[in-house]
């Protein structure tokens, strides 16, 4: 179904998350895992009444491309109730309920019916309308058949309209039964997600800038900026005031819009003196702070620093004299975009390249058909492995692939491990197809040793050929380390049982636990029996009533062992000192009688 695996999961969660996230795959708190296409969702049992919805995109390389929970964790990584469910779908696979995807779904109903069921959910649920609306606009703005590809029909732009919302949202995120008493017992109440509010806004006034409409874009960012100064300003003070982080990012949106709207249209000096003042009056009259608006004002495209620039005087201080703001990269960035649009490529590079947008620079040097250039240049500046790959998937798409491979294997010999598996992969596959079966080899061994994942040795046994005896019995060497995580997989698959149990015994509380008990009962009995003990005796011990079925499914586990072994005896001794032990535990003892 994919290439997710324990370790994969591992890499994209906290340990605590992975921890707590397998007893919930354990516990059986995962329910109702549908897939549909590349999404898969389910619902978990967590601590709040309903049960918390997870939904997980796979990417086309197996892995998860991205993953969300209605659960309020904010922490960086997978909660534990997408790790959960994604635990389910690495063993538990039968447990999925696999439906088609909406594309095929709806693919043979006729209009009449494709509108029905759009009226039928969209009725008494007006967000659902507003995201129609939104849509069927984003449609009208496309070029009709037959229509040249520069050509654009005016958009009315509903001010009014974009306004409302934006204050509806925003008092609608905002709002809390609990009021501001509620804040101190719910870590969400009164949290504004400012994207939800204005992203839909910022997505239609950059399709208007894409086809053309600098104008309407423009009307669109300025119904924004008020709406959103009057909305907040409207909001309590304790709301303003657990908000200020998501406020300030709003400023930054809203700033980096405005400057880009405007400098995509030929004002006179007359209209950018009356747009200076007027974004000036929002900065002071809001807690708005639209400094990189008001700086494209005042600098324009005639700011000398820039002018130089773009006619190819490159010097370290870039398109700056004076003090560089912090906004100096998105200015950039927004620049970049309006230069693209308008087709001023060599621009666009001289830009590019003085304001350190590494990979946008050798982006377009590709693009203009400078690849030696661009090669040469990522060997000397590109330190993320990621940034060598997103370079060399657009040399791959341009035909270049020989330039290809060779910006990869300089992205794998860079510091940086981030992100590193994922360019070692990328390579394998587009080295394999290159035919360079040694640059293939090396990145797949560097790939394992990253996260030892199974499917990555497996990928080096394939391309080892007759080395792979010695090459083997080095990457043993590296997965025996202390502190090396994922590698029960390749253990197991190598029958190297010993190996794995030593290392479960380094981290025992490790969802794997079950897995190596299984493949180790019949020749390691004891070892599988001992763990299984201490899994239910924590949990007896602690008298966590909650989690007495758990305790009881490993105490069947180890009883199943002393059996298969011929030792019941055994067994009952030790299950007559559990009941002696924990006799006045009333909902503990007849779960333990019923196993005898």
């Amino acid at each position: 179904m994919s290439s997710i695996s324990d370790a994969t999961i591992r890499a994209g969660a906290s340990s605590q998350s992975f921890d707590r996230g397998s007893s919930y795959f354990r516990s059986g708190a995962v329910h109702d895992i549908e897939k549909r296409g590349d999404l898969i969702s389910g619902r978990v049992e967590g601590s709040d009444y309903e049960p918390y919805r997870v939904a997980v995109t796979v990417g086309e390389d197996g892995q998860v491309a991205s993953a969300s929970c209605t659960c309020p964790y904010d922490w960086g990584g997978y909660c534990k109730h997408v790790v959960a469910v994604l635990l389910t779908v690495v063993h538990n696979q039968e447990s999925i309920a696999v439906r088609p995807d909406l594309n095929t779904l709806l693919a043979d109903l006729s209009v009449p019916q494709l509108r029905r069921i759009i009226l039928a959910l969209a009725e008494g649920r007006p967000e659902l309308s507003e995201a129609v609306e939104q849509e069927v606009a984003w449609l009208r703005m496309e070029p009709s058949a037959g229509t040249s590809s520069g050509s654009t029909s005016p958009v009315a732009v509903d001010q009014t309209g974009i306004k409302r919302a934006i204050r509806n949202d925003l008092r609608e995120a905002a709002s809390t039964d609990g009021g501001y008493r509620g804040h101190y017992w719910d870590d969400d109440a009164g949290l504004i997600y400012y994207e939800d509010v204005l992203g839909r806004h910022r997505d239609l006034a950059e399709q208007l800038l894409d086809a053309g409409d600098a104008g309407a874009a423009t009307l669109i960012a300025s119904a924004m900026v008020e709406a959103w100064s009057e909305g907040i300003a409207r909001l309590d003070e304790w709301v303003q005031e657990v908000n200020w982080d998501t406020f300030s990012e709003a400023s930054a949106l809203l700033g980096a819009l405005l400057a880009e709207v405007l400098l995509s249209q030929d004002l006179s000096p007359d209209q950018r003196r009356q747009w200076l003042a007027r974004v000036e009056d929002w900065s002071a009259e809001s807690q708005l702070d639209l400094e990189i608006a008001e700086t494209a004002l005042d600098q324009w495209w005639d700011y000398p620093p820039l002018v130089a620039v773009l006619q190819g005087n490159i010097t370290e201080r870039g398109a700056w004299e004076g003090e560089v703001p912090h906004f100096a990269d998105i200015l950039a960035q927004l620049r970049l975009r309006i230069l693209e649009r308008q087709g001023r490529l060599q621009d666009y590079i001289n830009l590019a390249e003085a304001e350190g947008q590494t990979s946008l620079y050798l982006n377009m040097l590709v693009r203009t058909g400078q690849v030696a250039r661009a090669v040469e240049e990522a060997r000397l500046y590109l330190v993320m492995p990621s940034e060598a790959q997103a370079l060399a998937q657009v040399l791959v798409d341009a035909g270049e692939m020989d330039a290809a491979l060779a910006v990869a294997r300089n992205g794998l010999e860079v510091q940086h491990s981030y992100s590193k598996r994922e360019l070692a992969r990328w390579t394998v596959t587009r080295a394999g197809q290159a035919g360079d079966g040694a640059l293939a080899l090396h990145a797949a061994k560097l790939a394992f040793l990253e996260g030892f994942d199974l499917g990555d040795y497996k990928a080096v046994e394939s391309l080892a050929g007759p080395a792979w005896p010695a090459m083997k019995s080095d990457l043993w060497v590296e997965m025996r380390q202390p502190a090396r995580y994922g590698v029960i997989d390749v253990f197991l698959y190598e029958n190297l049982l010993e190996d794995a149990m030593a290392a479960i015994d380094r981290s025992p509380y490790s969802a794997d636990l079950e897995r190596v008990i299984k493949a180790t009962r019949a020749e390691f009995p004891d070892w599988g029996i001992a763990h299984c003990k201490r899994q239910a005796e924590s949990i007896m011990d602690a008298g966590k009533a909650g989690h007495y079925d758990q305790a009881v499914s490993w105490l069947k586990i180890a009883r199943d062992i002393y059996d298969e072994h011929d030792r019941l005896a055994e067994w009952r001794v030790y299950l007559a000192g559990l009941l002696g032990l924990h006799a006045r535990k009333y909902k503990l003892v007849p779960m333990l009688k019923a196993i005898r």
